[in-house]
């Protein structure tokens, strides 16, 4: 029983993980590998990959749908990242 538990689970988790990729793809947030993050360069939005992991659909769909004003960057971390890392991230993401 504890088999089929862990996998029901398990496969829980993966449809939550798909849906929230699929929440992302639809606001035309791409992927960066080396930075584990999504960004989108139009709304200067950047979210983590726990981030993303850790919050809810819901809470991504507020996030994505905040208005921010666009004058920089905005990084949705679980943790705040330092200004040497925003400046970094600022760099490579244009």
């Amino acid at each position: 029983m504890a088999g089929r538990a862990t996998e029901k689970t398990q496969t829980q988790n993966l449809q939550v993980i798909k849906m929230k990729k699929d929440i992302l793809r639809a606001a035309n947030y791409g992927y960066n590998f080396d930075r584990d993050i999504y960004f989108n360069r139009k709304t200067k939005k950047a979210f983590s990959l726990e981030f993303v992991d850790d919050h809810s659909e819901d809470e991504l769909k507020r996030r994505i749908a905040e208005n921010t004003g666009g004058n920089g960057w905005i990084f949705y971390f679980n943790s705040t990242p330092s200004e040497g890392v925003k400046r970094e991230l600022e760099r490579v993401l244009g």
